[in-house]
């Protein structure tokens, strides 16, 4: 027999339904989109830009900054783990501020340190949950970063996030650099397959946070790149590729190429975005476009979607790798950027899809004709054909997002290339500065800015009677870096 509560939740799912397909794209987002579009450098104003049409910028929290790991590729300042947690009218206060500097549906990074971390060691879970469903409320797509090895051992900590917080969307940082996971000692791993085990972990917790709540939960994957590793992203790549269920929990894989910033141990013989997207095709195996998609500085981002076919697996790049279908996808931005496909409980993308579909019936002919002229050409294989027939295919992103290193984020005033960077930058977070709140770039973040946050809380003398957890200064894992 049907609950009263399912039944109740199947109609708030159809209402919200209805909704996103008679109103796709809320007029705030499409102004504040307008303004971020007037504000990037002419030269930055393409047919394949994504800030400005898409997006504004995705906004992160200024959390908790301890972290119980030591790894040796950290970007914040020594001191991190000696800095009170911020109190939760503070961390509001941020969320509020991200809020409207990025409009409604924006993606806000709640991070620091390892919050998970600070938080459930500090006895303050209930904040956790009550920030992440603050940020819902008031409009914003909360996504938590964590190395995950709290939410491993506590996963009645994760179900609260999910069930009470609303939380759907975590990064989790599996990689080489880290040390602290429990089992894998950072001596001991030689290679990114020794922690397939563990990524393989938050795969089987996921299917059953979602088995048992009945929400969705996805995750992205956050890896620095170094000398050490570079020639393991191959195999990381293929090694979600090889199980579509992976890549349906795993659905962007972001790879990040060491920095010279913070208490980073930085390479003797340092790696180069160019040599990361190469890698990044390896393992997709095929050539991948770089300038697809740019979101902000074409130096700062590079990504790639891919269709992923169920249950064969088989992949293939979701949209052309032809510079032609740059003026139809301009178009397309340009009319309708400001959608929003963020997927949520009552499954409105599809909605919102044909809502805005169905008010450019034009552009919708030329996106479907083009769409099938794609899919259906010699090079598409068979598979994915089959599997968008049936509805069985879903988007894996792959991409690179490159941090600039400190002494680079230093002479921006001189340097007009870096400046462009940071002006275009699609990864910033509200600080307040002078009673006024402005998005600062997260590489300005690493390179001077947490250091002034931390000053401020270590002066805040109502913080110090709040429950905290601290620990001794980091000691640097002295590790071969090449």
């Amino acid at each position: 027999m049907v609950s009263l509560a399912t039944t109740a939740r199947a109609s708030s799912h159809w209402r919200a339904r209805w909704n996103a397909f008679r109103n796709p794209i809320v007029e705030e987002k499409a102004r504040v989109l307008k303004e971020r579009w007037d504000s990037l450098p002419r030269e930055l104003q393409t047919n394949n830009q994504i800030s400005g049409r898409h997006l504004t910028h995705c906004g992160f929290t200024l959390g908790a900054s301890y972290c119980s790991f030591h790894c040796t590729h950290c970007y914040l300042p020594k001191n991190a783990n000696q800095i009170p947690i911020p109190s939760l009218e503070q961390v509001k206060e941020q969320i509020d501020a991200n809020r409207r500097l990025q409009g409604p549906g924006g993606g806000l990074q709640i991070t620091g340190g390892d919050v998970a971390d600070a938080y459930w060691k500090s006895g303050r879970a209930d904040e956790l949950v009550e920030i992440v469903r603050y940020a819902y409320s008031v409009g914003s797509i909360p996504m938590l970063m964590t190395h995950g090895q709290t939410l491993i051992e506590h996963p009645e900590f994760l179900a609260r996030l999910v069930v009470e917080g609303g939380l759907r969307q975590i990064s989790v940082h599996v990689d080489m650099t880290q040390a602290g996971r429990h089992g894998y000692p950072i001596g001991r791993i030689k290679c990114e397959a020794d922690l397939h085990p563990v990524r393989q972990a938050f795969t089987d917790l996921a299917l059953r946070i979602r088995a048992t709540t009945g929400f969705i939960l996805e995750y992205a994957l956050s890896f620095t790149v170094t000398r050490r590793n570079i020639d393991d992203v191959p195999e990381v790549i293929r090694w979600y590729l090889a199980d579509p269920e992976r890549s349906y929990i795993w659905r962007m894989l972001s790879f990040q190429p060491e920095a010279d910033t913070g208490r980073t141990i930085f390479s003797q013989r340092p790696i180069t975005s160019a040599d990361v997207w190469q890698k990044i095709c390896d393992g997709a195996g095929f050539p991948l476009r770089r300038d697809v998609s740019i979101f902000g500085h074409p130096d700062c981002n590079s990504w790639a979607s891919l269709l992923v076919a169920r249950p064969s697996g088989k992949i293939f790049p979701l949209l052309p790798d032809d510079p032609k279908f740059d003026a139809l996808l301009g178009e397309v931005l340009a009319k309708i950027g400001g959608l929003s496909l963020v997927n949520d409980d009552a499954a409105t993308p599809a909605y919102r899809l044909a809502g805005v579909l169905f008010q450019h019936p034009l552009l919708a002919l030329k996106v479907v004709t083009q769409m099938l002229r794609y899919v259906t050409s010699r090079k598409t294989p068979p598979e994915i054909v089959q599997s968008l027939l049936r509805g069985k295919v879903h988007t894996l992103g792959v991409g690179m997002h490159n941090f600039m290193d400190a002494s680079q984020v230093a002479r921006a005033d001189t340097d007009p290339v870096i400046k462009a960077r940071l002006d275009s930058c699609v990864f910033k977070g509200a600080v307040k500065r002078n009673g006024r709140w402005e998005a600062v770039p997260m590489c300005s973040m690493n390179q001077q800015t947490w250091s002034e946050v931390y000053d401020a809380r270590l002066r805040d003398p109502a913080l110090v009677h709040q429950p905290q957890v601290y620990a001794p200064a980091e000691t640097e894992p002295a590790l071969p870096l090449g």
